[in-house]
């Protein structure tokens, strides 16, 4: 009896072995596909951080042309303003 008692417990260790391996496997495929899918999280924050940046120089460069017109703008203000003040500095009764 004791024989088959061994083989028993042989048996027992040997299926606790193959449902520990099946875990490491089924671990591993999880693991692989949460690597993927990280991977591809990755690959989409790349291209979104590559967008962004051309948007971030497009608006630069913009705001470089909105800092030119403005004082271009205001340039002209000024010499409008020195000219009417000229006018009616002339049209003043003295």
């Amino acid at each position: 009896m004791s024989g088959i008692h061994r083989l028993d417990e042989v048996f027992a260790r040997f299926d606790a072995a193959m449902a520990a391996l099946e875990d490491a496997v089924a671990m591993k495929a999880e693991g692989s596909r949460r690597v993927a899918e990280l991977e591809g999280e990755a690959e989409t924050l790349r291209r979104d951080r590559s967008r962004l940046a051309s948007e971030i120089d497009l608006l630069r460069n913009k705001a470089g042309e909105l800092a030119i017109t403005s004082r271009s703008a205001a340039g002209k203000i000024d010499a409008a303003m020195s000219r009417i003040r000229a006018v009616l500095h002339s049209n003043a009764p003295e």
